[in-house]
């Protein structure tokens, strides 16, 4: 039986540094120790397909997870570009309170958030 749950969260300065990556292997590594692990990633820009964001897909796989792509991430972008630079080039503002609606459906289990600087 696992001990309590356990946060993370995994960020770096750029692009393809390998983030999800390592969110990926934290979620395997803590699904393999008898956790039920959720990841999260917030905001993802640079998706090819705004229904299925390639890295929250793959987090979500990782963990196991039947969570819907909506509770995984809230708020996706098809601009290769910091999420709020590429909201902002769309004349938008992600909504906070969706990101924290999204939060607090985890129900602050062991959760692996992926998100950048």
């Amino acid at each position: 039986m696992a001990p309590d749950a356990l946060q993370f969260f995994v960020t770096g300065t750029d692009t393809g540094v390998g983030k999800t990556q390592v969110s990926c292997a934290l979620l395997s590594l803590l699904k393999d120790a008898g956790y039920q692990p959720q990841g999260f990633k917030p905001y993802e820009s640079g998706c090819a397909s705004l229904k299925a964001p390639a890295d929250a897909l793959a987090m979500r796989e990782a963990a196991g997870s039947t969570l819907s792509v909506d509770a995984v991430c809230p708020h996706r972008f098809k601009a290769p570009l910091a999420p709020g630079i590429a909201a902002a080039r769309l004349g938008k503002e992600p909504d906070f309170g969706v990101t924290r609606a999204a939060w607090k459906r985890l129900k602050g289990g062991t959760v692996v958030v992926g998100g950048g600087l």
